[in-house]
């Protein structure tokens, strides 16, 4: 899984302790099938998305998003799908970001832990260097930053081993095939409890490996690589002499990213059965939301290429079928080859705090709900901010005076005192402080005279006067009390 091999990353740090609970499911020979095997089974989903102290370093929403999108996709052939219980939860502290260690991961998941949902952290570092990793005691998953992503499979991986899948070589966790030596019979011997190695004909696949007789034999413990058929390119020997390769498909193996693909038949019933048997409660019984609409979303505002103050930057588009959170990726660049900014908001609109002055940003808004995280974006608008200029003139040649500008309720009108030697005409338009216009007013070639705009009917509060001509734009807030 990930992108070990470019940055030294380990694929898995989940303990090779052979899960109990399957120990006893696969030695029971009259083990039902599960009932839920053939009806999608929903689970709940908790993100804790790990910074630093200082509030950086976060995985980008976008990101996660596309993750989560891939988790359902690998796990909707077997009937279990995850949704989205509560909100991201941003968490700042350099310790946990950048845990080396299971003592500080402990700490972490039974400082943040939500019951009865699965728990996943996304850190930038993990034990051993690894892309994520398993802790049954805190029933808790962490995720790595470089091993996540639309293409990757970590996650699928780390929620197999939740599911009580143990890897596909399980018993060669932390030894290195060598097929120079002697492949052994055993890997530790201990009477019933003896660890044999699975032959290439899988004639001990019962007590030997993972024990699915439908995974097939693999001795590989580090992240390898597949051939065109989803083998290893390494050849191993088994105990009498086999030669054979790994099946690089598995969810549960070491291979990278590209190669894996599925669970097998086998793992899918003990997962299901686990479910039933061991995280009944879990399961969400209620009827999910419909997946989102495919249909393109309408933006509603600002219009593409408008011009808005930075401290007044509404965005508003037409609620989306099904949707019922929005993603909003704000950039300098309108292919969004970087994300400046992200939000994600429940309602159709949201209002940015505030964005630099003087530059033109792209906007897009990705619909989604706890179910589908797989909607697409919209395409791009785009606006240029400005802001406040305290000069009273829209050149050399054409002044005015605006007075009062702090005014009392119940006041009609406000004064511009034009001084304009070109014969210009002139727009006034009044805007709320979300950015929305509340007035507009047309003055046809003032030249030197006093003018009147009218302000009848607006509450206390801030606004923007802009004054408007083809020989420039001047823009001034006003005050009612």
């Amino acid at each position: 899984m990930g992108l070990w091999g470019q940055e030294n990353v380990n694929p898995c740090a989940t303990t090779g302790e052979y899960p109990e609970w399957l120990k006893g499911y696969l030695e029971n020979p009259n083990r039902p099938r599960a009932r839920n095997a053939d009806e999608v089974v929903y689970l709940p989903m908790s993100i804790h998305s790990i910074g630093k102290t200082d509030g950086t370093g976060h995985y980008p929403l976008l990101k996660i998003l596309e993750s989560f999108c891939t988790l359902n996709k690998d796990f909707e052939p077997y009937n279990i799908q995850f949704y989205l219980k509560g909100e991201i939860e941003i968490i700042n502290r350099d310790l946990y970001y950048d845990h080396d260690n299971y003592s500080d991961g402990t700490r972490m998941m039974r400082t943040y832990n939500d019951p009865l949902t699965i728990n996943t952290y996304i850190t930038n570092n993990a034990p051993s260097n690894a892309c994520g990793y398993y802790t049954p005691s805190e029933d808790a998953i962490v995720v790595r930053k470089p091993c996540l992503g639309i293409s990757g499979h970590t996650w699928t991986h780390e929620v197999g081993h939740w599911l009580s899948l143990p890897h596909t070589f399980y018993g060669w966790e932390g030894r290195t095939y060598d097929a120079n030596e002697e492949t052994p019979a055993y890997l530790r011997i201990n009477g019933k409890d003896t660890l044999y190695v699975e032959n290439a004909l899988g004639t001990n696949c019962t007590k030997a490996g993972d024990g699915f007789c439908d995974t097939p034999a693999d001795y590989l413990s580090l992240g390898w690589s597949c051939n065109g058929n989803f083998q290893s390119i390494q050849v191993q020997k088994d105990p009498y002499g086999i030669d054979f390769r790994s099946d690089g498909s598995n969810f549960m193996c070491y291979s990278t990213d590209a190669c894996q693909s599925k669970f097998s038949d086998e793992q899918m019933e003990a997962m299901h059965a686990y479910i039933e048997q061991s995280k009944a409660y879990y399961v969400n019984n209620s009827i999910p939301s419909n997946k989102v609409s495919d249909d393109p979303m309408t933006f509603e505002g600002p219009e593409d290429g408008e011009k808005v103050h930075y401290q007044s930057i509404k965005l508003q588009w037409k609620h989306h079928p099904n949707a019922d959170h929005y993603l909003i990726n704000i950039s300098k660049f309108s292919f969004f080859v970087t994300i400046d900014y992200e939000f994600i908001v429940e309602g159709n609109s949201f209002t940015v705090p505030e964005l630099p002055v003087d530059k033109t940003w792209y906007w897009r808004v990705k619909p989604f709900n706890a179910y589908d995280a797989c909607a697409g974006f919209t395409e791009a608008g785009g606006f240029t901010t400005y802001d406040i200029t305290d000069i009273d003139e829209i050149n050399e040649s054409n002044r005015l005076e605006i007075f009062p500008t702090l005014i009392g309720s119940g006041t009609a009108a406000i004064n511009i005192d034009f001084e304009f030697s070109d014969l210009l005409n002139v727009e006034v338009d009044i805007y709320g402080a979300t950015g929305q216009m509340l007035k507009q007013q047309h003055f046809a070639n003032p030249g030197r005279s006093l003018q009147q705009v009218d302000i009848a009917g607006l509450t206390a509060g801030l606004y923007l006067l802009k004054i408007s001509t083809e020989k420039g734009t001047l823009i001034k807030r006003i005050a009612i009390q």
